[in-house]
């Protein structure tokens, strides 16, 4: 990976967005959480895989790799913040005892969710791509 940092600073911010916002749509409406879910967060997670890309300057026969490896850095990430957040932190917000067995209840849809890290990678590499062929048209 050509930058760990700034890999995970994007993350983190992609996260935190996501994780405000859709416990904020929680609170009005769990079927729009969902929706936020999958379609906003989805966006912000693309857009800080391409600017990852394009702050890396990666060309067209790395982008793949990096893309590749940006995608399970994330969802190891995501699952190591997930873990915290909700086996540790929201117990100990809302005092009660820790879930440890959170991931083999949770919803099919939230496995979906890190599937949906993949396939916005690949987006995301496909609009970089796009990108450096139109430069490399114009330049």
């Amino acid at each position: 990976m050509k930058s760990v940092k700034l890999a995970s600073l994007y993350f983190l911010l992609a996260y935190i967005i996501g994780t405000i916002v859709s416990f904020a749509t929680y609170y009005f409406n769990l079927a729009g959480m969902w929706i936020v879910m999958f379609a906003l967060v989805a966006v912000i997670f693309g857009c800080f895989f391409y600017l990852y890309l394009k702050n890396t300057k990666c060309d067209l026969a790395s982008s793949l790799k990096e893309t590749n490896l940006l995608i399970v850095f994330w969802i190891l990430a995501s699952l190591l913040l997930d873990g915290i957040v909700y086996i540790i932190t929201i117990p100990l917000i809302y005092d009660y005892n820790p879930k440890w067995i959170f991931f083999t209840e949770w919803s099919p849809w939230g496995y979906l969710n890190y599937g949906t890290i993949a396939v916005v990678g690949y987006i995301s590499r496909y609009i970089y791509v796009r990108s450096l062929n139109k430069s490399q048209k114009l330049g």
